[in-house]
């Protein structure tokens, strides 16, 4: 495996090596994995009882065959020249873990996840030397982490999820993630599978026949799944169905620690979210109704970047939006419990979105109304749960749910366009909510409280929390509630990341829009939660340019045609702090400068010159610069801000001495634009997308980036 030959440069490995022994990656599992196991003094077949289980030669001739990695911003797929494989093969207990994780993590929750992974190693570890229970318990995030990129490289994560969906669309199993109170089931199904003493597992889950179903897929191959009593080779591993009542039963409500979350997202047509609904086919039908009217309800609203910062405070400063609206406003008024409604919930009280309410609400007893009136006026935003609501009967919950399927089709249609899911393998989404889920209703009262009374801007962290959980499948209470100002993403089932970090986000069109990728996340720093935070802004010296003045006529004369753009990767911001992130511009493999994503789309959002169209009718003016200094690109290696000579005291002092511009010509270059407006700083440039006169009349600094 050389990653030289597959175009990564020398800081890209360097990045991934790092983020391999600081956090664990595909890079270094298997190591790590040999040094557990030389600690304990144990082998992969110690641990993974069963001859057979795994068979490293047939999983290494299917899985890596290809790997799948973030590169330049882009998700870049390598694959060997001819048939071999891209990478050395994994020993056996290393691809059981990388299996098992790319199983729990289509089926469950990260917290579930990891606790069951523990208890696991403890069950089949802990007993077998001394002080294994310390370095695992200290030792298993990283572990994991490991594991859960081995798989994603290889796509074995996303071929999980697939799999998972394609059951619960077959009816095998419920829609969403499987609850924590099943975690003994689970662990007894896989220490069974370990070690177990017979060839046979009897359980009466779906969720676990499941389980077993997308670990023989992925390559457990002695496992068969058996739902009708049939005899099988007594070598294989048979789990068996039990005709006997299911652990959840589709008729009863479920409490909290049962609730089901986790659900598919299909971005091409998003109404389909309520169709897989433990319910009958007319019920379905009229939650399709009841999205739909959600999302007309959302026409004429748009949230906007704005060029504003939130805050002025370095700790507290952030992107912010506002709503733009080009939908008639609400004139007369509506019933008393709509107004709530539109309110608690909406970004703006349009007409339309009244009448689309008002369609809502019109066949709703008037019981239920007022009940959930009074819940509106009183509803506790501290707690993600629904005991606020355990008193309201049958009638009232099925409103709630219906407002749920509401709230759902409106902030799915505001919140699309922002969202760019180019890099996504497959035109999914997933969503961290569950049918007859009050944590809906909250998550969006959360964001529409955040609004500035005065201004009336949100912060963009804000935007990122109901982002990741409607999009991301990020966990509401464990990682986007922590959710503070400078994040810039947030790594759920699916990883979101703002624009600015992928590098190349040059206009404020491409600040306000957030990537989900389907990659390894390992390479993206975050905190334990894994939140994705801004690191600090790195100062540039200035430098004085050797270049000589010219016309404006001779500068713009000369193209730029021959220049390449910057390439960008995702880095840890050493100097600081290691969980913050960096974007580091290289231009053909020299660093340029390390760019701090929140104050490089401050710096685009307060530099931009909105630009004139058609480009023909703006022509350079002699009043603007008697002379222009053209700066090349190479001379920003290092991170310097290139300025014109000091003035000296007389010229200072000489109204009629013409004042010099630096010119940097990168229209055509995004990443180049973004990483040197970045490096001026905020206010200090213009920067417009077609006009150099444009950007100069808009300024009295020496730097336009035209």
């Amino acid at each position: 495996m050389t990653l030289t030959s597959w175009g990564f440069g020398a800081g890209d490995i360097a990045v991934m090596a790092g983020a391999g022994r600081f956090v664990g990656n595909w890079l270094m599992a298997q190591r790590r994995d040999r040094a557990l196991l030389d600690f304990l003094a144990l082998e992969p077949e110690d641990i993974l009882q069963r001859k057979g289980l795994v068979d490293t030669v047939a999983l290494h001739n299917r899985w890596d065959k290809k790997l799948v990695l973030l590169k330049n911003g882009k998700r870049h797929v390598i694959t060997h020249s001819s048939t071999g494989s891209v990478v050395e093969n994994m020993d056996s207990f290393t691809w059981f873990m990388s299996l098992l994780i790319a199983t729990l993590d289509a089926a469950v929750g990260s917290k579930t996840l990891k606790e069951l992974v523990v208890s696991l190693l403890l069950d089949i570890i802990g007993d077998k030397t001394t002080g294994s229970v310390d370095y695992l318990l200290n030792e298993a995030q990283q572990h994991i982490t490991g594991w859960r990129s081995s798989a994603c490289v290889r796509s074995i994560s996303h071929t999980a999820r697939s799999i998972w969906q394609r059951l619960a669309r077959e009816g095998k199993h419920l829609p969403g993630e499987i609850p924590g109170t099943d975690s003994p089931e689970i662990l007894r199904l896989l220490t069974w599978i370990i070690s177990g003493p017979s060839c046979r597992f009897t359980t009466t889950s779906t969720d676990i026949m499941c389980l077993a179903a997308i670990l023989s897929e992925l390559g457990l191959e002695l496992l068969v799944i058996d739902y009708d009593g049939r005899a099988f080779d007594e070598n294989r591993l048979v789990v068996s169905f039990s005709s006997l009542p299911l652990f959840h039963s589709l008729t009863l409500e479920a409490s909290e620690s049962t609730k089901r979350r986790g659900m598919r997202i299909p971005l091409n047509d998003l109404k389909e979210c309520v169709s897989l609904w433990p319910c009958d086919g007319n019920r379905r039908n009229q939650y399709r109704t009841i999205f739909t009217y959600g999302a007309r309800a959302a026409e004429g609203v748009d949230l906007v970047v704005s060029g504003d910062r939130y805050s002025l405070d370095e700790e507290e400063i952030d992107v912010c939006y506002i709503t733009k609206q080009s939908a008639k406003s609400l004139e007369k008024r509506a019933g008393e419990e709509d107004i709530s409604i539109l309110n608690s919930f909406l970004l703006l009280p349009t007409l339309r979105a009244a009448q689309y309410v008002t369609k809502l609400t019109r066949n709703w007893p008037s019981r239920s109304r007022h009940e959930i009136g009074f819940w509106l006026e009183e509803v506790n935003m501290s707690k993600s749960t629904d005991e606020e609501i355990s008193h309201f009967g049958t009638g009232t919950r099925k409103c709630l749910a219906e407002l749920q399927v509401f709230l759902l089709g409106y902030w799915y249609t505001v919140l699309q366009p922002l969202v760019n899911t180019s890099q996504l393998p497959d035109q999914e989404a997933y969503g961290s909510w569950g049918w007859n889920d009050i944590q809906v209703a909250k998550a969006c009262r959360r964001l529409t409280m955040a609004k500035d009374p005065d201004n009336h801007r949100f912060p963009r962290f804000e935007i990122i929390r109901l982002i990741g959980y409607l999009f991301a499948g990020a966990e509401y209470d464990e990682q986007l509630l922590p959710l503070k100002n400078r994040s810039v993403g947030v790594l759920g089932k699916l990883a979101l990341v703002t624009a600015g970090l992928m590098g190349g986000a040059d206009t404020p069109d491409k600040v306000g829009m957030f990537f989900l990728l389907d990659i390894d996340a390992s390479c993206i720093p975050s905190n334990s939660r894994g939140i994705i935070l801004s690191g600090l802004r790195k100062l540039c010296p200035k430098v004085t340019t050797q270049s000589i003045p010219q016309t404006i006529s001779q500068s713009l004369a000369e193209s730029p045609s021959g220049d390449e753009d910057f390439s960008s990767h995702i880095e840890p911001d050493w100097g600081y702090d290691t969980q913050r992130v960096l974007v580091a511009y290289r231009d053909r493999g020299r660093i340029v400068h390390r760019v701090s994503p929140i104050d490089g789309d401050l710096a685009v959002l307060t530099s931009w010159v909105e630009p004139v169209r058609p480009v023909k009718e703006v022509k350079p003016a002699d009043k603007l610069f008697a002379a222009v200094i053209r700066a090349r690109l190479e001379e920003y290696h290092g991170g310097v801000q290139i300025r014109h000579r000091d003035l000296t005291e007389a010229e200072i002092a000489s109204p009629s001495e013409p004042e010099i511009g630096i010119v940097i010509l990168t229209n055509s270059l995004p990443k180049a634009r973004a990483c040197i407006v970045s490096m001026y700083g905020a206010g200090v440039a213009a920067l417009c997308s077609n006009s150099f006169a444009k950007a100069a009349e808009d300024t009295t600094s020496a730097a336009i980036i035209a």
